[in-house]
């Protein structure tokens, strides 16, 4: 038979042991789930440091879900897709501003606002061309009607 120091010896080695697996399965879920929110986070910054929001109340109507941008016959195309992240039907307009390798904006206020309907949870892609070869970068402006 084994003494009572043993046996009080046995039984905290095992809790011990019990709570280290238990608290290193924790661990490592919690750090998975961490690094996706983070990169979800930095997308959502890289993507959203190109739009120009009229009022902080859009973010939460409008997520901008990609964007895209390439070349054809020296002038710049944009394509931003947007989302929805309501269950109503939102009213906006959205402008392309361009600029130039320099980071100057080219021809400001020459291009219109263009009227927008997203209906719930609806997906859209709007798209548009430089003014002329110089636009290097753009970004896009929304605001409610």
């Amino acid at each position: 038979m084994l003494n009572d120091n043993i046996k009080k010896s046995i039984v905290c080695y095992f809790l011990l042991l019990m709570f280290v697996f238990l608290f290193s399965a924790c661990q490592t879920t919690s750090g998975i789930i961490g690094r996706a929110v983070i990169e979800e986070s930095e997308k959502d910054k890289k993507l959203n440091s190109r739009v120009i929001f009229n009022n902080r109340k859009m973010k939460r109507y409008v997520k901008i879900v990609d964007m895209k941008s390439d070349f054809a016959y020296n002038l710049m195309n944009a394509s931003v897709t947007l989302k929805s992240c309501k269950d109503k039907t939102i009213n906006i307009q959205y402008k392309f501003v361009w600029y130039n390798s320099k980071g100057i904006e080219i021809d400001p206020d020459s291009l219109p606002w263009i009227p927008l309907t997203i209906y719930g949870k609806e997906t859209k892609t709007v798209q548009s061309v430089a003014p002329n070869p110089s636009a290097k970068e753009f970004k896009i402006k929304l605001r409610f009607i």
